[in-house]
């Protein structure tokens, strides 16, 4: 089953137990072991500086703006660059027990856990900079001041983590399309149908016509044509092939419809074409059966 939560509803039914909060203040020489809390969550804003941070055994870079979040249980190791010594604000909290073991998570199991900086980090920085001070001054109502902190913290969290999703779904699907016109460009002279392609990829039919188009500003059928179509023609200047040999080596059985589609994306007859342009190449082409 697949269940997802409106992320208001999820963090604004759930009240969090705050653990602890700090800051780390540029220390060179700073790291921490290979380490992590089976009982609580924890969420480290970088302020300034950068650092490394293996993940489950994967290794991360993050420097000013970026987040780091573990969900509790994820093993991990910290270490500042001397050069550029680290500045963070750090939380650990867990949430309250009635919580379902299946919904204890800060962000989803298998995403990523580092959120690159992007337009709410500014936003998130201050509200980590509340928290801290809330913590740190703990004056009259402090507990209650930093609950509503941290649930405004966990929406921004959620925000910046489906930029980033939406980021790099644009990414991938760039990347894809790139590969599907490379396909094109290299079997246009095949008998492709674009159900038949979307099945090689993987990927549903409307899917790829909707982001092909996003990338290339035409869809994948009309870059066929327009990519056949100038073959054609630089087979129409530079041999002296026949129209119908022309149509086969470009993808078309019939040289009508080659015909047909040439006319209309060209602007003119194939012959028309020939004859306008492949003068300066070979003389008098009159005598060319076509």
């Amino acid at each position: 089953m697949d269940t997802r939560h409106e992320p208001e509803q999820r963090y604004e039914d759930q009240d969090c137990i705050i653990i602890y909060v700090g800051k780390l203040a540029g220390n060179p020489q700073w790291s921490f072991p290979t380490h992590k809390h089976d009982d609580l969550h924890e969420i480290i804003y970088v302020n300034e500086g950068k650092g490394s941070f293996t993940i489950d055994g994967a290794k991360h870079l993050a420097q000013k703006g970026d987040l780091l979040i573990y969900n509790r249980g994820t093993l991990h190791e910290e270490k500042s660059d001397p050069e550029y010594p680290l500045s963070t604000f750090y939380c650990g909290f867990r949430f309250k027990e009635d919580i379902h073991s299946d919904a204890d998570w800060v962000v989803p199991p298998g995403s990523e856990p580092i959120i690159r900086a992007n337009r709410y980090s500014e936003e998130l920085h201050t509200l980590m900079q509340t928290l801290f001070s809330e913590f740190s001054i703990r004056e009259d109502g402090y507990e209650r001041i930093s609950q509503h902190v941290l649930k405004a913290v966990l929406l921004i969290i959620e925000r910046m983590s489906r930029h980033q999703q939406s980021s790099e779904q644009i990414i991938r699907s760039n990347t894809l399309a790139e590969s599907i016109k490379d396909y094109l460009d290299t079997n246009y002279r095949q008998n492709i149908k674009l159900k038949e392609l979307a099945e090689q990829f993987h990927i549903d039919f409307y899917y790829l016509i909707h982001m092909y188009k996003n990338r290339y500003g035409t869809s994948p059928y009309h870059y066929l044509i327009q990519r056949r179509m100038g073959e054609a023609t630089r087979l129409l200047v530079s041999t002296k092939k026949k129209i119908w040999e022309i149509a086969k080596l470009v993808g078309y059985d019939n040289p009508n419809y080659f015909t047909i589609l040439f006319t209309k994306t060209v602007g003119e007859s194939p012959r028309s074409f020939r004859k306008r342009n492949q003068k300066d190449m070979f003389g008098d082409t009159s005598s060319h059966s076509s």
